[in-house]
């Protein structure tokens, strides 16, 4: 919610009289606390201050609607001051408030309202350690919340399909985390419960959960060990949870799948998935997960290493893009190239001589035709790119050229012009030489 919207709120609020109009008072107490209770984007000590604010008004409001004249407001009162005392910490209290909500609701309120009351009463359940018992109240509310298609009874609407999806994602993550259970039968029942979900909405509908319940899935088939299933989840998590939209979902599902690969045996793929994680993780907001990602990322590089003598990072990602059809390998590498851009100057460079120097290497090796490839699609992807990130690329490959014998630069050199030639439009040629010449360049 926009500060815009909940200053309105506020001003609705502070427009009504409790004395005159008790009951519309109540109503935009009501509203303006459960505003406050959600509002992102605070740091702890503001969302607990605002939780206590928001139960000062629900306290107010609770006691002009009260259970016996007015029971269905007075309910969603109730699971307000549990969302607000889920925010303070103080579960005990939330679990007594949602219980007394549920109650209510059962029976008078529209199904949705009393399913997302079930739902907030097991995620504080979960929450308390006491996952086993939330089972059982994700069970109920889904029954409450499912949709006419998937053989409920009630009217079908979008917003009901989404309490039933996220019903049923509390309650997959609910069974993964009883340990103590049968594994196998856990996990069927918790990946038919992620299916049935999926069934219920679209990415248009619902694109977090959607996100959620395919990544949840993944965990779940790591937990059977099953790799394929795994990396296939997660991808299709990685469909809704794009780095520039949800870097911290997309880093999580990133580092999630890359540990699906290393399972699978697939070290270069993992190499890939890790690198961007521990790239998109702010090690100074999500230190333990940067840490884990980069740890898992150098352990992966190290085996990568011993596998392959002399060999180092770049040469590992170049040849992981050599190996991939043209299809897989533009979207994927213009991935990587885009990353770049949050680099400084100098890093940039660097990465970009690093690059070029693997691809070289993977020439000289013999793998002529690979290399090129790669090349050529790293030459179409940085057209694209801003200014900044051409000239960064370009002098990281005159960088890596001073670096080779003379023999060996002036092959280089070739294959560069070459491809420029080959793939640029006049004025496309002419920008990339310019910037070329004016370093030092000496066409071949």
């Amino acid at each position: 919610m926009s500060t815009n919207q909940l200053e309105g709120l506020e001003n609705r609020l502070n427009s009504v009289s409790p004395a005159t109009h008790p009951d519309a008072w109540a109503v935009a107490a009501y509203r303006y606390g459960v505003a406050l209770t959600e509002s992102p984007g605070r740091s702890p000590a503001e969302a607990h201050n605002a939780a206590k604010r928001a139960l000062a008004l629900f306290d107010r409001a609770a006691v002009l609607l009260d259970e016996v004249r007015a029971p269905v407001e007075h309910g969603r009162i109730v699971n307000a001051s549990g969302a607000a005392w889920r925010v303070l910490g103080e579960r005990d209290r939330a679990i007594e408030a949602f219980r007394r909500a549920v109650g209510l609701m059962d029976g008078r309120a529209r199904n949705v309202e009393t399913g997302a009351a079930l739902s907030n009463l097991g995620l504080a359940m979960a929450e308390g350690g006491d996952p086993r018992g939330a089972i059982g109240v994700f069970d109920a509310a889904m029954n409450v919340l499912r949709p006419p298609a998937l053989g409920g009874s009630t009217t079908d609407d979008g917003e009901l399909r989404r309490a039933y999806a996220a019903a049923a994602l509390n309650l997959a993550q609910a069974l993964l985390a009883c340990e103590d259970s049968d594994v196998a039968a856990t996990y069927r029942r918790a990946t038919a419960v992620v299916g049935e979900a999926l069934n219920a909405v679209t990415i248009e509908l619902a694109p977090m959960q959607v996100g959620m319940l395919h990544h949840t899935g993944g965990l779940l088939h790591m937990n059977a060990r099953a790799a394929d299933a795994a990396i296939a989840s997660f991808s299709n998590s990685l469909n809704v949870f794009s780095r520039a939209d949800m870097p911290f979902q997309h880093a999580i599902a990133r580092f999630n799948r890359g540990c699906a690969y290393e399972l699978n045996g697939a070290l270069r793929h993992a190499l890939i998935d890790f690198e961007s994680a521990a790239q998109v993780f702010d090690p100074r907001l999500h230190r333990a997960q940067w840490l884990e990602a980069a740890t898992r990322l150098s352990n992966v590089e190290q085996e990568l290493t011993r596998r392959s003598t002399g060999a180092v990072r770049h040469d590992h990602v170049v040849q992981f893009f050599a190996d991939l059809g043209p299809t897989e390998q533009l979207p994927l590498l213009r991935e990587r190239l885009t990353r770049v851009l949050g680099f400084a100057p100098e890093p940039q460079r660097a990465e970009f001589a690093q690059f070029f120097a693997a691809l070289d290497r993977l020439c000289e090796a013999g793998d002529v035709g690979a290399s090129e490839g790669v090349l050529r699609s790293a030459l179409e992807i940085l057209m694209e790119l801003p200014e900044d990130l051409l000239r960064s690329a370009l002098l990281g490959f005159l960088d890596a050229s001073s670096m080779v014998e003379a023999d060996v630069r002036e092959r280089s050199g070739r294959r560069l012009d070459q491809a420029i030639q080959e793939l640029m439009m006049g004025p496309q040629r002419v920008r990339m030489r310019d910037i070329l010449y004016e370093a030092g360049w000496e066409r071949p």
